[in-house]
């Protein structure tokens, strides 16, 4: 089994078990002192969505690439599979204790957890999906 399919697998469990990482509409924690900074999470995060329900094979996974700069900002581009069709979305990164909430200009918040350089959560934009980027380089 490849690393991709075994880090789909994880995550899939991740979800499964969890039920609870998602999107959400309240204020994120930003008060707590061990928050990380958006310094900690700046960079290029690059991995996948797809549908809640499928797997690692599945045709309508997506690359994914999130980039976080200094300054709190960010742009999640995406791009479906053996078609290279792109789409993108920017706002703003809030930096939370175990992860980042990230609040689109368009108005939606999603919320990724983080467990060492990994970031997981799902979208659900416009279909419920699952997302999992780990930090590149």
């Amino acid at each position: 089994m490849d690393h991709r399919r075994i880090v789909t697998a994880f995550a899939v469990l991740i979800f499964v078990s969890a039920g609870c990482a998602g999107q959400r509409t309240g204020a994120p924690n930003v008060a707590s002192p061990a928050a990380a900074t958006a310094t900690q999470l700046s960079g290029t995060w690059r991995g996948e969505t797809l549908p809640v329900g499928t797997d690692s094979t599945s045709v309508q996974n997506r690359d994914v690439t999130l980039e976080i700069n200094d300054d709190s900002t960010y742009r999640l581009t995406s791009t479906r599979a053996g078609t290279g069709t792109a789409s993108s979305e920017s706002g703003v990164a809030v930096a939370e204790k175990d992860g980042v909430v990230l609040k689109s200009s368009k108005g939606q918040s999603t919320r990724l957890q983080r467990k060492g350089n990994t970031l997981h959560g799902m979208i659900n934009s416009p279909e419920r999906r699952m997302i999992m980027v780990e930090k590149a380089g």
